[in-house]
């Protein structure tokens, strides 16, 4: 049994390797550090082919909140943020990204109200979906109104 392949048999392979300098690796690792919630935010919305205006009426949040946590001037909750992650249908790696930006707990397979959370983000719950599953399984809904008091 043969452990290591020769050059020739990678190459036969279909492998093609290029050798990643220590200034690229360097580069892509500063540039991630520098992103911002707002700017990861612009991004997956440009993605999604998403406005401003159609964010703040899909999560609930008031308009001049939203445009304040779009300019950098406003740091949103761990809530805000999950519901903007629901809203913008972002898979949980997106999600955990943006909570980390935010400067909150990503989310914990181990904890069982994110466990929901990362249920209704891969199966692309609504907000409003997410919310009543969150209730029906006697969790903290992400948004609250007169029925949770």
């Amino acid at each position: 049994m043969t452990l290591f392949r020769s050059p020739s048999q990678k190459r036969s392979a279909g492998a093609v390797t290029r050798n990643v300098t220590t200034r690229e690796v360097t580069e892509i690792h500063d540039a991630q550090a520098q992103q911002t919630f707002k700017d990861l935010l612009y991004e997956l919305m440009d993605k999604k082919g998403l406005t401003p205006k159609e964010m703040i009426r899909r999560c609930g949040v008031e308009r001049s909140y939203f445009y304040h946590i779009l300019s950098g001037v406003k740091h949103p909750s761990r809530n805000v943020v999950l519901r903007i992650c629901l809203s913008a249908e972002v898979d949980t790696q997106d999600a955990n990204r943006l909570l980390r930006l935010a400067g909150a707990p990503a989310l914990y397979a181990r904890v069982r109200r994110d466990v929901l959370l990362i249920y209704a983000l891969k199966h692309r719950y609504t907000m409003e979906q997410a919310n009543q599953m969150l209730r029906e399984q006697e969790e903290a809904p992400l948004i609250r109104d007169e029925s949770d008091a």
